[in-house]
């Protein structure tokens, strides 16, 4: 039997780092989980995964001892659902830029009275060890409903979108978030604008109860985050490991 872990850290108010996964191989997904990282996030937006490849990932980051965590394709909430009944813990959507879209979103990942959220947990209860009713009324606290915040609309919203009952945290996308402060001038995830972002999605965040979280592309946007109490911070993707583990010995053996 699993035991789920994610909701629980947080709410007993750790601090987790997570490892991102754009590849198509649950190998990946298990070695990166096997390095250390508490967290693996499986991008099905950006990365090179659909259904069938985010469910050999979601193995493959349990096999390595990580929490598996899935985000979802643009739009695509029956896709998170179905993440959800694999064992996913949690789900990021993109584009969330207003209380009406995670509205929608909550609809499809939490059960009644929060959501309608079809019933479908086969395995789940199995592997979690629960019944039919334990899991009913326990699994829309224990699988998390996280939405990104990655556009002045949605910045412009932040409140309204925290306070959306089913909504469990606010999850920043810096790269998006800078293209579309600067009108498609410049992606710099380090400008005043993503830093403004994070004040924002914090105070969102502390008002209404839910989890500030974040992708940082680089240590010194990761610790702009702790300085924020943000509880989940992503750092890093599998190919971009790959490309520095591959330099880096490259480097070490002298070419």
């Amino acid at each position: 039997m699993a035991t789920p872990t994610l909701a629980r850290r947080l709410k007993a108010g750790e601090t987790l780092l997570t490892g991102w996964v754009q590849l198509a191989d649950p190998l990946v997904a298990e070695a990166v989980a096997a390095s250390g990282f508490p967290v693996v996030n499986i991008d099905c937006q950006h990365g090179y995964t659909g259904y069938e490849a985010m469910k050999a990932n979601l193995f493959g980051v349990i096999a390595g001892g990580g929490t598996p965590i899935v985000r979802i394709p643009h739009g695509d909430f029956a896709f998170a659902a179905r993440a959800l009944d694999l064992g996913a813990e949690a789900i990021i959507a993109p584009m969330i830029n207003s209380a009406a879209d995670a509205r929608r979103y909550v609809e499809a990942v939490k059960y009644p009275p929060v959501g309608e959220r079809s019933w479908g947990p086969s395995r789940m209860t199995h592997v979690w060890g629960m019944d039919k009713d334990q899991w009913l009324k326990e699994a829309n606290e224990l699988q998390l409903a996280l939405a990104m915040i990655e556009t002045r609309a949605a910045v412009e919203a932040v409140d309204e979108i925290a306070a959306v009952e089913g909504i469990d945290g606010l999850f920043i996308g810096p790269a998006d978030m800078s293209v579309s402060a600067s009108q498609g001038a410049a992606m710099d995830p380090e400008n005043d604008s993503v830093l403004k972002t994070m004040d924002a999605v914090a105070e969102a965040c502390n008002r209404h109860g839910k989890y500030a979280t974040g992708y940082a592309q680089s240590p010194k946007l990761a610790d702009e985050y702790r300085k924020r109490g943000f509880r989940l911070i992503s750092c890093g993707s599998d190919y971009r490991f790959i490309c520095a583990g591959a330099a880096a010995t490259l480097k070490q053996f002298g070419n």
